[in-house]
């Protein structure tokens, strides 16, 4: 749900609080399900951590070649988790103490699904605040009334991350298949939040309320792993097309 509030001074203080986060830091990536351009692939890519439109990067999944194909049922939760880059972090979870994971504060992520290549995208999780966080997984639905999707180059799993310190918006993707679905099936109503994509028409200068902690953060509550996992998100569920405020600030 695309919500803008107006900019107060307490965001202005608690950015440029935490604007002392390099942006050559390591940032984060999809681990789970394996993404697009990760270690675990033979085209692995030094700025697969990196925001949208960084030397180019494209939208959508930053243009990478074809990933790991993960296979899942309709109606299975995916323990989403996240890696920093630079880090073997992803052949362990949870990792080591101490990482430096330039999580910006927070944020809000979506995780959506695309039947298409990337073309179109429907959400099915989101987290607010404390997401991402590379110590929690991040339970997501596939909702067990969509349709099967065999075609691995086309079916895309994807999560998005509006940053809280920073105007960034990051997006990685995974190639997966979806099988155990309605022949009659219908992916979820709610469109993909996409903001600060050069040369896009969509809304530019945006960042979401976050939790304001540069390092480890209290991780997903009861009621976000609930809704996320719940049925919440699937066509008829309560989200509709506008789901949750995530908190989206325009400055």
């Amino acid at each position: 749900m695309k919500v803008f509030s107006i900019f107060s001074s307490a965001v202005v203080a608690a950015s440029a609080l935490l604007s002392f986060i390099p942006s050559t830091a390591a940032h984060m990536a999809m681990s789970n399900p394996p993404g697009q351009a990760g270690p675990w692939t033979k085209n692995q890519n030094s700025r697969v951590h990196a925001f949208i439109g960084f030397k180019g990067k494209k939208f959508p999944c930053g243009g990478y070649p074809k990933g790991p194909v993960t296979q899942y049922r309709a109606g299975q939760t995916i323990p989403v988790r996240f890696w920093v880059y630079g880090v073997p972090s992803w052949t362990k979870f949870p990792p080591k103490g101490g990482l430096n994971t330039a999580r910006h504060g927070g944020g809000a992520c979506e995780f959506s699904l695309s039947y298409d290549g990337g073309k179109s995208w429907k959400v099915i999780g989101q987290y607010t605040r404390t997401c991402p966080d590379v110590y929690y997984e991040w339970p997501v639905q596939i909702p067990k009334n969509v349709p099967n999707c065999s075609d691995s180059n086309k079916c895309l799993f994807a999560w998005s991350w509006t940053a809280y310190a920073t105007n960034q918006f990051y997006h990685h993707c995974a190639n997966i298949q979806i099988t155990g679905g309605s022949s009659k099936g219908k992916l979820p109503q709610l469109d993909m939040t996409v903001v600060d994509v050069p040369g896009r028409r969509v809304p530019q200068n945006v960042h979401a309320r976050g939790d304001g902690k540069g390092g480890k953060s209290s991780g997903p509550n009861k009621d976000e792993r609930a809704r996320n996992t719940n049925g919440f998100y699937a066509y008829g569920g309560k989200a509709g097309n506008k789901g949750i405020d995530l908190g989206l600030v325009r400055s």
